[in-house]
C-alpha cells in the first residue's frame, strides 16, 4: 500500500475558513465536477486556492510573479547556524 500524495505545500500555514450552507454547497458541485473529470485537485485547500489565484488573475489583473515579488525575503544569517547546540545523550539507568 503506497501512501498518499502530499498535497500541501511545505511553506503554507493553516487557516481557519467559515463557510455557509451555499459555500458548501457551491464546493461540493466543484468537487463532483473535477471528480468526473478525473482530477486530483478536488480537496477544500485545493478548491479554494485555485479560485483565489483565479480571481486575482482573472479579475484584479495580478499575475502569481506580481505577488510573489510583493513578499519579503528574510536574509540568510550564518549566525544562526552557530547557534545550534548539540545536547548530550543520558547515560542509562537500571
Amino acid at each position: 500500500m503506497s501512501p498518499k500524495a502530499k498535497h500541501v505545500p511545505d511553506g503554507a500555514r493553516q487557516t481557519t475558513v467559515y463557510l455557509t450552507v451555499a459555500d458548501e454547497e457551491a464546493v461540493s458541485w466543484i468537487r463532483g465536477v473535477r471528480r468526473g473529470r478525473g482530477e486530483d485537485r478536488t480537496r477544500l485547500n485545493d478548491i479554494l486556492v485555485d479560485s483565489l489565484w483565479f480571481y486575482l488573475e482573472n479579475v484584479e489583473k495580478r499575475t502569481r510573479e506580481q505577488i510573489l515579488a510583493a513578499i519579503p525575503v528574510a536574509p540568510f544569517t550564518e549566525s544562526a547556524q552557530g547557534k545550534v547546540t548539540q545536547m548530550p545523550k543520558r547515560g542509562r539507568k537500571r
